[in-house]
């Protein structure tokens, strides 16, 4: 063998070099493993529970904590401890009441937890000059509109901060314009930054068009256009307005759902899965959900399917919801009992899916048809909330505990079931600032 060839360094060598380096790197990362475990031992609890717990906690009592320690302090004012108490899971804090025209009340937050509450539940921070409406709410955010003004408001009722937004096209003079605001929970949502998508019919408001359009704002280009999309649907209920998984959601006075994703622009169109009559929409988990009442006695939960078909998720009967007893059937003469036999019949129609999984109920007990109202719902799990004269009440459908409110009997006469309801959830999430832009020209003539 030549000197030459035996100073060439051997193939086996830059192996054993990887070889060693991996085994370093391994050993380094179970150093800052252990490093890491001990400092968590070794962590104080209220340095846990600041880290760990605090985001887990409605904003009024985070606020009060602030007063803890400075380090708390800190923690608590910090936007990353925002945007993580917005994408913490939870249950809905209460209903933002919107009262029927014909009263004379305002419009309020009703909380479902005393401790869980606002503070101002009139919205009175905004600079309105009369009291605003809250259209649709997402995760602590909220878009309001001033009828009086003609003015629009994104804001957190939790936080008091709030940023105007122009009028979308075509000027909608709707008595309740069909705007959904839909934010982004994530933990890469900095900026609060957030969507708004408003349904409007190209035709007059009220008309019989069987189209539906839907114009986009966002906070990052600060100017509304509309989409390409269209639906084909008919009766859109603007107060149902939901959001779940960034899709925009509204029921139909026809047993229908509309659908708009402002991000693929794709339009989604699904059949109540029971009598369209008794059903409501909401969001769990991301989720779009609704309530369906079977019958008297029982209500049926649905989960959206990723292809567009409802799956049962839970059933609860309203005696259940409601902690009450069943009360016994009156007595029905002939006549009656034609009627209820005919209305029976018709509140037992429903899909193959409802029929399959309602349970039995044993006869002999009633309750009165429309003694009970389905409202609108939002939180981290399934939670059906029905109103019962003034009586509102949220049921956990897996832990089967229940949160209630009572509604004020003032002003006198007035029809809370004619009021309209949002779901609303308080965090202590930003709302972005809005750099208003003018509209693109092919907006122009819409905007007009």
């Amino acid at each position: 063998m030549s000197g030459a060839d035996a100073d060439a360094p051997s193939s086996d060598q830059p192996r054993a070099c990887r070889d060693a380096l991996r085994r370093r790197r391994l050993l380094l990362l179970r150093e800052q493993r252990d490093a890491a475990i001990a400092r968590a031992i070794r962590a104080p609890l209220a340095d846990v529970l600041r880290d760990h717990a605090l985001v887990h906690l409605p904003p009024s009592a985070a606020a009060r904590l602030r007063l803890v320690h400075p380090s708390w302090a800190r923690a608590l004012s910090s936007p990353l401890f925002a945007v993580a108490h917005a994408a913490a899971p939870r249950r809905a804090s209460g209903l933002f009441v919107s009262p029927p025209p014909s009263s004379s009340a305002s419009g309020f937050l009703l909380p479902l937890d005393v401790a869980d509450t606002v503070p101002s539940p009139t919205l009175a921070f905004l600079p309105s000059s009369s009291a605003p409406t809250m259209l649709s709410s997402s995760h602590g955010v909220a878009c309001c509109f001033s009828a009086t003004d003609d003015a629009y408001f994104v804001c957190n009722p939790a936080t008091g901060s709030w940023v105007g937004v122009p009028c979308p096209p075509c000027r909608i003079k709707w008595p309740r314009p069909a705007i959904v605001v839909v934010f982004d929970a994530g933990v890469y949502n900095f900026g609060g930054d957030f969507t708004l998508v408003c349904a409007f019919e190209p035709s007059a408001p009220g008309g019989s068009s069987g189209i539906y359009c839907f114009a986009v704002f966002t906070s990052v280009s600060g100017a509304w256009w509309v989409a390409e999309a269209v639906a084909l649907a008919e009766g859109l209920i603007p107060a149902t307005g939901v959001a779940a998984g960034g899709v925009a959601w509204w029921r139909t006075a026809i047993g229908t759902a509309v659908g708009y994703d402002p991000v693929t622009g794709r339009v989604q169109l699904v059949m109540c899965p029971g009598d369209s009559a008794q059903w409501e929409i909401g969001s769990a988990a991301g989720t779009l959900h609704c309530a369906v009442r079977t019958g008297d006695d029982e209500v049926m939960v649905f989960r959206l399917h990723r292809h567009d078909g409802w799956e049962v998720t839970a059933a609860v009967s309203i005696a259940e919801i409601l902690d009450r007893p069943w009360q016994p059937r009156p007595a029905y003469d002939s006549d009656s009992d034609e009627e209820a036999a005919h209305r029976a019949e018709q509140d037992h129609t429903g899909s193959m899916a409802i029929a399959a999984a309602a349970a039995v109920r044993p006869r002999g007990f009633w309750m009165a048809r429309d003694e009970v109202r389905l409202l609108p719902f939002q939180a981290a799990e399934v939670e059906v909330v029905v109103l019962d004269g003034r009586r509102v009440v949220a049921f956990d459908a897996v832990t089967r505990r229940r949160r209630e409110a009572v509604l004020p009997d003032e002003p006198a006469g007035t029809d809370w079931g004619a009021a309209a309801y949002v779901a609303h959830t308080n965090t202590l999430a930003m709302v972005a600032p809005v750099v208003l832009m003018e509209p693109q020209e092919d907006q122009e003539g819409v905007a007009s």
